[in-house]
């Protein structure tokens, strides 16, 4: 009797698996039912782009993207299709979602939101799913239980919702870690849950570092190297960090400006905006978000070239300003020299990678994006022949200098003796260290030297 019921018990195990899998291919939107599987691939060096959806993304150099994260604003329709244009070039996709403050597990909006956030991974097939943590994590004002309270949420959220799931979790956070009242462990305990951190470059403009709401670069190099070395010091290593990169940036309007005359006569403008209802924090509803893409098609002439715009020396950013119906306004945009700056960074520090944020930002109609994505995602990451070139260029330079260093200095020394053998005939030659005629009242402990 029990050899039949085990046989049954089988039997009934292979139709139930089989119709899943069938219903399963039939639900995949691909024209290949296999890119409809998750499939985590690994990179050791990765090139993410995230995606609005609001242009064609097949276009995109996708042989050197390693993962696509769309937007939460991406309708699951265009996500379906980018999904799967993500998974045919051999690519991982995800999905940003944005965590509520809500920290009690028993809270029914946050039940809705964690079913939500699993229907749609199971629905697009993602290998990550993206969690903003910006605003659970609180980035101006929050107390120490506010740590273990995000822990318990994300334990609770990983247990019950992402494990044992394929979609591993990318966590979004802020520039620098967050600290509570000096206790800074939030994000090592947080590596316990997230496969990578990606540092949002909306989180440079807070309300902790522009009190004085004074348009700035949308990624001050000098912020980037704080936070990222902050990150580090408290047991983060480099190869979790992705480090988002905007290709966009911020059209300030100007409520008052100075000028200053800096080294070389060149003028410096400082352009400062209104505060909330004359509170302390910055009305950043003055300033107007502008794309990569809008930049270079609406001021051309500024963007390439250097004379046109201005370069922060200290935050490395370019900005431009202009007049707009007589009323100043200033441009804060990361272009080629500012870009530069930030990739070489990246690369010299070994970070896990870089987010392009957004892809859509350069992918324009109208507007030629071929030379920018090559020159970005190969030229400066791959492993290829653009950089040995440069490396045997620079190493060959370095040697011609070397040679006519070495030889400059043969020559001016054989000269050099020449001509103070000649002079000692003449004036007869002095004991070493003897008092000049001219010795001043100075000594080696006087204040004045």
């Amino acid at each position: 009797m029990r050899f039949p019921s085990l046989l049954t018990l089988v039997f009934i195990f292979i139709i139930s698996f089989t119709c899943s899998k069938t219903r399963k291919v039939k639900s995949c939107v691909c024209s290949d039912s296999s890119l409809c599987s998750k499939e985590i691939r690994k990179f050791s060096r990765e090139k993410v782009v995230v995606a609005e959806g609001t242009s064609d993304h097949t276009k995109w150099p996708w042989s050197q993207i390693t993962t696509v994260i769309a937007t939460k604003d991406v309708p699951n329709r265009t996500a379906q299709k980018l999904m799967c244009t993500a998974h045919k070039n051999k690519a991982n996709f995800a999905f940003i979602e944005k965590v509520p403050v809500i920290t009690n597990t028993s809270d029914p909006r946050l039940q809705k939101w964690l079913n939500t956030v699993a229907a749609k991974r199971d629905l697009l097939y993602v290998d990550y799913v993206a969690l903003d943590l910006l605003d659970l994590l609180g980035q101006c004002t929050a107390d120490s239980t506010h740590v273990q309270e995000v822990l318990g949420l994300l334990t609770y959220m990983v247990k019950n919702y992402f494990f044992p799931h394929s979609a591993e979790l990318l966590c979004i956070v802020p520039y620098k870690p967050p600290c509570y009242n000096g206790d800074c462990s939030l994000a090592k305990y947080l590596t316990e849950h997230c496969v990578a951190f990606i540092t949002s470059p909306e989180s440079f403009f807070t309300c902790d570092t522009n009190t004085n709401c004074i348009a700035k670069a949308t990624m001050p190099m000098t912020s980037l190297v704080y936070g990222v070395e902050e990150y580090i010091d408290h047991g983060i290593s480099p190869d979790k960090l992705l480090i988002g990169i905007p290709w966009h940036g911020y059209d300030y309007t100007c409520s008052n400006s100075t000028i200053q005359k800096k080294t070389g006569g060149k003028e410096a403008l400082t352009c400062y905006f209104d505060k909330k209802n004359d509170s302390s924090t910055c009305d950043t509803s003055k300033r107007k978000k502008i794309s990569l893409a809008e930049i270079k098609g609406n001021y051309s002439e500024q963007y390439r070239n250097a004379k046109a715009h201005h370069y922060h020396p200290i935050y490395r950013s370019d900005y431009i300003n202009i007049m707009i119906n007589h009323v100043q306004h200033q441009l804060w945009y990361e272009g080629h020299d500012s870009l530069l700056d930030k990739y070489m960074y990246i690369r010299s520090m070994q970070f896990k990678g870089m987010v392009i944020w957004t892809g859509d930002d350069l992918s324009r109609k109208g507007v030629e994006d071929d030379t920018e994505w090559n020159w970005i995602l190969h030229s400066l990451f791959s492993e290829g022949e653009i950089q040995e070139h440069n490396l045997n260029m620079a190493g060959t330079v370095a040697g011609i200098s070397v040679g006519c260093f070495i030889l400059g200095s043969l020559l001016g020394f054989a000269v050099g003796c020449g001509l103070m053998r000649k002079r000692m005939r003449n004036k007869g030659l002095r004991l070493p260290f003897q008092r000049d005629e001219e010795e001043t009242d100075f000594h080696d402990d006087d204040n004045a030297l």
